[in-house]
């Protein structure tokens, strides 16, 4: 979605003294985007940072005042009094006021090594997603000033996660489990209660630190009791650079609803679509017999149904956050290691993740729920496998379902794949969504929902 701010942020970045990073031609190559420029990510000094992550949870756990185990009450009712009730209590803030870097030392750790590697040898992507998740929510508390805040208390604020916008992976360079990771990132965008922040992963490659991936999360501010949404700092950019940063961010919002407005929830599909799919089940017909029932599969094919891959999942104390939620980082990495696991059955290769998109939190997790992981198949084309993962909660007293969060997932293999192909009408929806989601990351559209020939827009 975030195809205005990759156009910004994108590329391989080598650092220079200062922090300043050199953005050079785009390594992300099927996202199209070739944009040279020169991008500032603010930094107090020129050493590298001694921070880990580990002490960002710390840190996180000591801002919030949260309850050191599960049976621990902690009442933070007092601290709604904190809150600004309009944005001019609080003082403008800049990029550079919320800068910050943290190391995964998978170098020197050998038993935190174990923990990140795959059976295959490379980094467990899940789990990165949830140091990226947790260092996304410190950036934001990093950008809060709140003149209303007490030294001998903790802050009134709750940030939780709304959406993972972007997330983009080189295919030049690969994470390695013996070195250490570097994230590193600011707030790009500020609202009224939520935040877009941009954080960089990086690892040294010959003697530098080279962007791997960057990540775009946006977060919302909630009261102290999760209960409402929360006034926070304004953002104010510094330079021409930040205001082309701040732009994309007020870009992306304009963008994610228009994909509101644009699911297929709300419109049919237009007429490239329309065709596309009819072709597509005539193709499974029986002329012959005059018979439209989707019985004939075509060679090398396999039906949206079959690829399905489930889970349960018992939410238990130690998957919590600070606010006694599941946390938002464990759900991500359950949906992705299923997804790629889904990947695997599919194309009978090793799977490769070249794109996250759009990752939407619909609601928070209780412990004690049942967590109930679905993830297909939803398209495919050449040797790419694009999967959506639904994570729902399920009460197993009412046998209600209810959806908590989607999640888009585009993987690469070394061989071309079979095709993905819908048999009945909501599975075709499912493939046109999961179409919509490749062609944007690709770099093929701008847009979700954006028209192919002149006959597919609105008149």
């Amino acid at each position: 979605m975030s195809f205005y701010l990759s156009q910004i942020c994108g590329g391989l970045r080598h650092i220079k003294p200062g922090g300043q990073l050199f953005t050079k031609s785009n390594i992300f190559n099927n996202s199209r985007i070739s944009a040279v420029i020169l991008r500032y990510l603010h930094s107090a000094e020129d050493t590298p940072p001694t921070k880990t992550v580990r002490d960002v949870i710390q840190s996180l756990t000591d801002k919030v005042g949260a309850a050191k185990s599960f049976s621990q009450t902690v009442d933070r009712t007092a601290l709604l009094e904190l809150l600004p009730t309009s944005q001019k209590e609080l003082p403008s803030r800049s990029m550079k006021d919320s800068w910050d870097s943290a190391i995964i030392p998978l170098g020197s750790e050998i038993r935190l090594r174990e923990k990140y590697m795959t059976f295959l040898g490379g980094v467990r992507v899940g789990r990165l997603l949830e140091d990226l998740d947790v260092f996304a929510v410190w950036l934001c508390y990093k950008h809060i000033m709140n003149p209303k805040q007490k030294a001998d208390l903790p802050s009134p604020y709750s940030i939780v996660t709304a959406l993972v916008d972007r997330i983009d992976f080189s295919q030049d360079m690969t994470l390695r489990p013996d070195k250490d990771i570097r994230l590193s990132g600011h707030v790009s965008w500020a609202g009224r209660s939520s935040m877009e922040t941009v954080i960089s992963v990086e690892q040294v490659n010959e003697g530098e630190w080279q962007q791997v991936t960057r990540a775009v999360f946006v977060m919302v501010a909630r009261d102290p009791l999760n209960q409402g949404s929360a006034i926070i700092n304004p953002l104010v950019p510094d330079s021409e650079e930040e205001k082309e940063l701040y732009q994309a961010g007020e870009t992306n919002k304009l963008h994610r609803l228009r994909v509101k407005e644009e699911s297929l929830f709300r419109v049919p599909p237009n007429e490239t679509e329309k065709t596309l799919i009819h072709e597509l089940f005539m193709s499974m017909a029986n002329a012959k017999e005059l018979s439209f029932t989707s019985k004939h599969r075509p060679p090398n094919s396999v039906w949206l149904e079959d690829t399905r891959l489930k889970n349960l999942i018992i939410c238990h104390p130690e998957h919590r956050n600070r606010f006694k939620k599941v946390f938002g980082g464990f759900i991500m990495r359950q949906a992705f290691e299923l997804a790629w696991a889904c990947a695997f059955t599919f194309s009978k290769q090793r799977p490769r993740i070249l794109h996250i998109d759009d990752i939407m939190f619909r609601r928070p997790v209780e412990i004690g729920s049942l967590l109930y992981l679905n993830s297909q198949v939803v398209y495919s084309k050449d040797n790419h496998v694009q999967i959506s993962t639904k994570a729902s909660v399920m009460d197993p007293a009412t046998d209600s379902i209810h959806l908590t969060n989607i999640f888009h997932f585009t993987y690469q293999v070394e061989k071309p794949v079979p095709l993905a192909i819908p048999r009945m009408y909501h599975e075709a929806m499912l493939y046109l969504d999961g179409r919509r989601h490749y062609q944007v990351v690709q770099g093929i559209k701008k847009f979700y929902g954006q028209g192919e020939v002149p006959a597919d827009s609105p008149l």
